[in-house]
């Protein structure tokens, strides 16, 4: 499943923390944003570890599924690039 997470972390600890796990799964598509191409097993698994990292009351994690109909409609301008899950390549 294709999946685009972002999030807004108070603490440099904790985003660093954050980060260092979505980049284990997935690519930087921005600052705070990863694109992830994955099971539905490794989604549960990084939604309960992101759970156990964040404080509530001050933290946001988002969590976008995109299907691959609407991955293949997206676009980009400037520099960046589309992402590309490795079952699409050719």
């Amino acid at each position: 499943m294709n999946v685009i997470i972002c999030y807004d972390i108070a603490t440099t600890k904790r985003r660093n923390k954050i980060a260092a796990l979505l980049e284990s799964y997935g690519i930087r598509a921005n600052y705070s944003v990863f694109e992830l191409d994955i099971s539905e097993r490794d989604f549960a698994f990084i939604k309960a570890k992101l759970t156990s990292l964040i404080e509530p009351k001050r933290d946001k994690i988002l969590f976008y599924r995109i299907c691959k109909t609407c991955l293949a409609k997206s676009e980009s301008l400037g520099d960046g690039k589309i992402f590309a899950p490795l079952d699409t390549y050719v």
